[in-house]
């Protein structure tokens, strides 16, 4: 996926977008023994936009801060499931 296409992803807004429409990561099971790469392979195709979830009945948009790239935020929220 290239940069622009995450760029699009990022800027959607919650206002564009049906809760219906978003995948419930409650629900998405990502298996642990794979290494980390195919882990956010396997992430980034059960969710679609990494940005914009829900979780239930809420809408989420993740956005990361502090300093760290998307792929470290990323990377660590994947060894944390």
């Amino acid at each position: 996926m290239t940069a622009e296409e995450y760029r699009k992803m990022l800027d959607t807004d919650f206002a564009d977008v049906e809760l219906e429409e978003l995948t419930d990561i409650s629900v998405i099971q990502i298996d642990r023994g794979l290494p980390l790469e195919q882990r956010k392979q396997q992430y980034l195709k059960k969710v679609g936009n990494p940005y914009l979830v829900r979780v239930g009945s809420m809408k989420v948009k993740v956005r990361f801060t502090g300093g760290i790239s998307f792929n470290e935020a990323f990377e660590n929220m994947l060894l944390s499931v």
